[in-house]
C-alpha cells in the first residue's frame, strides 16, 4: 500500500500540492472560526446523566422565572476610606443601574438590580463596612452564547467610559468569568502559535543546516492546521463535535509537534535514499519504508485520543475527536503533501548541503553499545533514579480550585477575590436547593427544618428562602413561617395603623375577612388550639363586623397576643402565610413567589458557601446531598449551582482516569501488537511509558511547588499528560522498534539493537527536541493548566527521548533477546541498510 502511495505522490506531485493549498483556502473562506463555535462553560464538561444536569433541569422547569440562562455581577469598590453612600458613588450606581435597565443596554439583559433600584435589599447588596456594592445582571442568553460574551463586553465598555476616579469597578460572576476565560484561552493559543513556530524554525535550522528543509514541514503542518481548524469549525457548527476553547492551544501544539516529527522522519529517510537514487525513486522508497512507521505512530496517537471518547466528562469526550482529527490530517499531509514536495525539490530540499547517508555519531554509538552489552545494569540504574520521583508524583494531591486556572490579573478574578475579602464570594455562586411535590400542609414546617439543617453545615455562611428571605441572621423576617412571628406582624399592623390616613372601609372589610380566613386556617392546621379561648375570642370579635371589631379592638389585640404565647409553646408551629390578592399577607407575595413555585407544592432555598470554587465548597455539596436524601419522599430533592458542577467534575474525574487509562493502554497495546507481531515487546514498552509518566509527574510537582509556588497541580493535568506522553511518546518506540525490526535480521539481536539505536538516535533526539519545544511554548500562556501541561509534556518527552527510548527500551530489547519477538519470531532480513554504526562522524538527521 505504501509503495503505491509513494508512487502516486511522486507522479502527481503538482496536483497534490495545489489540491492541499486549494482545500485550505476554501475551508478558510467557508468554515466558521473556532472562536465562534468554542465553549468554556464548566457545565459542558459534564455528561448528560450527571446529578447537576438533572438538578438544573428540575429547577428550570419548576422555577423558570428564577432560572436566568446566565448572570453577571458588577462589583463597585468605593476604595479605602470611601463609602457606598458617598454622593459620587451613589450617582455612579444610579447611572449604572439606569443604563442596565434601559433600551440602550444589550437586549439580552432581563433585569439588573442594585442598591439604588432595590433599596429593600440594600443590606444584602452592600458590604458590612459600606465599601462594596453589588449590581446583579440577569441575561436571557446562555453563558457561552455570542450574545452573552458581547453583553459582558458592552458592560465593560460602559464601565470604562463612565467610572469616575477613585472608584474601582469589576465585572465577575458566571458570564464574565466564562467570557474572560475564553479570551485568555485564545490569547494563549495565539502566543503559543508564535512561540511554537519560532522554536520549530530554530530547531529545524539547527538539524538540517539548510534554509530550505525547515520550510517543508512548516508549510505542510501549517496547511494541515488550517484544514483541521476549518473541518472542526464545520463539524462543530453542524453539532457533530464540540470544541472546548481550552483545547485550541493544545491542538496547535500537538499538530506542530507530532506533524513536524512525522515530516522529520520522512525527510531524514528521503535524504538517505537520495544519496543512492533519483528523487522519484527516493520518494517511493521513503514512503514505502517510513510510511508504515509513521502511520503506526499516528495510529497510537489516534487511538489514545479517541479513547477519551469513553470518558464520562464532556471535556475529554470533546477533546478526543478534536485532537484525533488533527492527527489524521497531519498524517495525510505527511503521506501525500510532504512526499510531493520532496519529489518536486529533490536535492534542493537540502541546499546548500547535499543528500547523504546518516551516520551514528559518538553519543549514540556509545549509548547503543551500553544498552546492548550491559542491559540489566543499565535498566537497574535508570529505574533506581526514576522510581523515587514516580512515587512522589503519585502521592501528591491535586487542585480542584477552578478559579486558580485563570490569570490572577483579569478583572473577573480580581473582583471575585475583592468580594471574598469584604462580603464573602458565596453570593456570586449560591447553591440552589429545589424540592418538588411536597405535602402542602407540612411544607412550612419542612422548609424551616431544612433551612436549619443546611445552615448548621460546616462551610455554609447563609441560607435564604421563605423562612429567612433576607438571610438566616435577619431579625425582622428570620422566622416568617413561624405562626407566632406571623401573629406578631399582624399585631404590629393592627395596633399601629398608618398615621394621617383615613381608614378605607373596603380595605378594612377585606383585612377583616382575610384575618378570619387566616384564623380558620390555624384552627384547621393545629386542632389542639381550635378551642383555645383567645382564638375563639378573636373569631367572635371578627364575626361581629367592622363596628363590633372597632369597639373591641383592645380585646382583639389582647386575644392575638395570647395566641402568640400559645404558639410559642408549640413545637414546629409553622404555616405558609396566605399571600394571594386580597389576603392578609399579600404584601409578601413577591417574596413568596421567589421561593415557592407556582404549583404551590415545590419550593427552593439558596445556600451561600464560604468557598464556592474550592474543594471545601465541593465537600459541602456532598453533605447537602446527604441531607436531601431524607427529603426525597414522593418528589425530588436536588441541588444545583456552579459549585455543584465543580463537585460533579471532581467525582466523575476519579472514575474517568481509571476508564481512560485502561482504554488508552489497551488500544496502544493492540497497535503495537499488530505492528511488531509480538506480545512481549508491547508489554515492556507500555511499562516504560508508565514509568516515564509517573516520573514526569513527580518532577512537575517538584518544579511547580518549589520554583513556581504552586502547591498542587491542576486536577485536569494527569489525564491529559498521560494521553500525550503515552500516545506521543510511544511514537519514538515505534520508530525505534521499526528500525530494530529491520536490523536484527541482518546483524542478530544484540548487534541489531546497537545498529538501530545508533542509526535512529539522532533523528529521535531531534524529533523529541522539536516536540518538547512546541509544548514548552504553552508555558508562556495565561491559563495555569496549560502552563503545567506544557512543562510536564516537555520534560516527559525529553526523558522519553534521551533516556527511555534510546537507552532503557533498547536495554530491555537486548535483555529479553529472542523473547522480545514472541510469539511472532525474530524478524528475517529484508534488504541492506544504508548506515554505518561504527562511524564516529557527527550525526545529522
Amino acid at each position: 500500500m505504501f509503495q503505491r502511495l509513494g508512487r502516486f505522490a511522486a507522479k502527481y506531485r503538482i496536483p497534490i500540492i495545489v489540491g492541499w493549498v486549494a482545500l485550505a483556502i476554501i475551508l478558510t473562506l467557508v468554515a466558521p472560526g473556532l472562536e465562534e463555535v468554542s465553549t468554556a462553560k464548566q457545565e459542558d464538561f459534564l455528561p448528560a446523566n450527571a446529578p447537576f444536569v438533572r438538578a438544573a433541569e428540575i429547577q428550570e422547569r419548576v422555577f423558570p422565572e428564577q432560572s436566568a440562562a446566565s448572570a453577571s455581577m458588577v462589583i463597585v469598590d468605593a476604595g479605602p476610606g470611601g463609602e457606598v453612600h458617598d454622593p459620587d458613588v451613589l450617582a455612579f450606581l444610579s447611572g449604572l443601574e439606569s443604563w442596565l435597565n434601559s433600551d440602550d443596554a444589550p437586549a439580552n439583559i432581563i433585569v439588573a438590580a442594585g442598591p439604588v433600584t432595590m433599596p429593600e435589599l440594600a443590606d444584602k447588596l452592600i458590604s458590612p463596612n459600606n465599601r462594596i456594592a453589588l449590581v446583579g445582571v440577569q441575561l436571557s442568553t446562555i453563558t457561552d452564547a455570542r450574545a452573552t460574551v458581547e453583553a459582558v463586553d458592552a458592560i465593560d465598555q460602559w464601565l470604562q467610559r463612565n467610572t469616575p476616579d477613585g472608584i474601582d469597578v469589576y465585572q465577575s460572576g458566571e458570564a464574565a468569568l466564562n467570557a474572560q476565560s475564553e479570551e485568555a484561552s485564545f490569547q494563549t493559543m495565539d502566543r503559543t502559535l508564535l512561540i511554537t513556530l519560532a522554536l520549530v524554525i530554530v530547531a529545524l535550522l539547527a538539524i538540517y543546516r539548510s534554509p530550505v528543509s525547515p520550510l517543508i514541514p512548516l508549510f505542510a503542518v501549517t496547511l494541515a492546521l488550517i484544514v483541521t481548524i476549518g473541518v472542526l469549525g464545520l463539524l462543530a457548527d453542524a453539532g457533530v463535535v464540540s470544541v472546548i476553547s481550552q483545547m485550541n492551544a493544545i491542538l496547535v501544539v500537538v499538530m506542530y509537534g507530532a506533524g513536524t516529527d512525522y515530516n522529520l522522519f520522512l525527510i531524514s529517510r528521503f535524504r538517505e535514499e537520495m544519496a543512492d537514487t533519483e528523487k522519484e525513486e527516493a520518494t517511493k522508497r521513503t514512503v514505502r519504508l517510513v510510511g508504515e512507521t509513521i502511520s503506526s505512530s499516528a495510529g497510537t496517537v489516534f487511538v489514545g485520543f479517541m479513547s477519551l471518547c469513553f470518558a464520562e466528562m464532556g471535556l475529554f469526550k470533546s477533546a478526543g475527536p478534536m485532537l484525533a482529527i488533527g492527527i489524521v490530517v497531519s498524517l495525510l499531509t505527511g503521506l501525500t503533501l510532504v512526499p510531493a514536495l520532496l519529489a518536486t525539490l529533490g536535492n534542493w530540499a537540502f541546499w546548500p548541503s547535499k543528500a547523504r547517508h546518516r551516520s551514528s555519531g559518538r553519543l549514540y554509538g556509545f549509548t547503543s553499545k551500553l544498552a546492548s552489552s550491559r542491559p540489566l545494569l543499565t535498566i537497574l540504574v535508570i529505574v533506581a533514579v526514576m522510581a523515587p520521583l514516580s512515587v512522589y508524583g503519585l502521592t501528591r494531591d491535586l487542585n480542584y480550585d477552578m478559579l486558580s486556572e485563570l490569570p490572577a490579573d483579569i478583572p473577573s478574578v480580581q473582583g471575585y477575590y475583592l468580594l471574598q475579602e469584604h462580603m464573602g464570594a458565596g453570593v456570586l455562586f449560591p447553591l440552589n436547593v429545589t424540592l418538588t411535590d411536597r405535602r402542602p400542609e407540612l411544607m412550612a414546617e419542612e422548609i424551616a427544618r431544612l433551612t436549619d439543617e443546611l445552615y448548621a453545615l460546616e462551610g455554609v455562611v447563609d441560607v435564604r428562602g421563605l423562612n429567612p428571605p433576607l438571610g438566616y441572621e435577619d431579625e425582622q423576617f428570620k422566622r416568617l413561617l413561624g405562626v407566632d412571628h406571623q401573629l406578631e406582624l399582624l399585631l404590629g399592623m393592627w395596633a399601629t395603623p398608618p398615621e394621617g390616613q383615613p381608614v378605607d372601609p373596603e380595605q378594612a372589610a377585606a383585612a377583616m375577612e382575610g384575618m378570619k380566613r387566616y384564623l380558620n386556617a390555624l384552627a384547621e392546621r393545629f386542632p389542639e388550639i381550635a378551642q383555645d379561648t383567645n382564638l375563639l375570642t378573636a373569631q367572635g370579635i371578627l364575626d361581629s363586623g367592622l363596628m363590633g371589631m372597632a369597639a373591641r379592638q383592645e380585646e382583639l389585640l389582647a386575644a392575638l397576643s395570647g395566641l402568640v404565647g400559645r404558639f410559642q409553646a408549640i413545637d414546629a408551629a409553622y404555616l405558609l402565610p396566605p399571600t394571594g390578592e386580597g389576603e392578609l399577607f399579600a404584601a409578601l407575595g413577591p417574596v413568596f413567589h421567589e421561593y415557592v413555585a407556582a404549583d404551590g407544592v415545590s419550593y427552593r432555598l439558596e445556600v451561600v458557601l464560604a468557598d464556592p470554587v474550592g474543594e471545601s465548597g465541593m465537600d459541602v455539596v456532598g453533605r447537602v446531598r446527604n441531607i436531601l436524601k431524607g427529603y426525597k419522599g414522593d418528589g425530588d430533592a436536588v441541588v444545583s449551582g456552579a459549585t455543584v458542577i465543580y463537585a460533579d467534575i471532581r467525582d466523575i474525574m476519579s472514575r474517568d482516569k481509571i476508564r481512560a487509562f485502561g482504554f488508552i493502554m489497551g488500544g496502544i497495546f493492540l497497535v503495537l501488537l499488530l505492528m511488531l507481531r509480538s506480545a512481549v515487546a508491547p508489554t515492556y514498552l507500555i511499562a516504560t511509558v508508565l514509568l516515564s509518566f509517573t516520573c514526569t509527574l513527580g518532577i512537575t510537582n517538584l518544579f511547580f511547588d518549589k520554583v513556581m509556588g504552586v502547591e498542587r497541580l491542576s486536577w485536569i493535568l494527569p489525564l491529559f499528560m498521560f494521553v500525550f506522553l503515552v500516545a506521543l511518546g510511544i511514537d519514538y518506540s515505534i520508530f525505534l522498534f521499526g528500525r530494530i525490526k529491520e536490523e536484527v535480521g541482518h546483524y542478530g539481536i544484540q548487534e541489531g539493537v546497537h545498529v538501530a539505536v545508533a542509526a535512529t538516535g539522532a533523528i529521535i533526539s531531534s524529533a523529541g527536541i522539536i516536540l518538547a519545544g512546541t509544548f514548552a511554548g504553552m508555558m508562556a500562556g495565561e491559563v495555569q493548566f496549560l502552563k503545567q501541561l506544557g512543562f510536564a509534556v516537555s520534560v516527559g518527552v525529553l526523558i522519553d527521548t534521551f533516556v527511555v527510548r534510546t537507552i532503557l527500551d533498547p536495554a530491555l530489547a537486548a535483555l529479553f533477546g529472542r523473547w522480545t519477538w514472541w510469539p511472532g519470531g525474530v524478524p528475517k532480513a529484508t534488504e541492506s541498510r544504508g548506515v554505518t554504526p561504527t562511524s564516529e562522524s557527527p550525526s545529522r538527521a
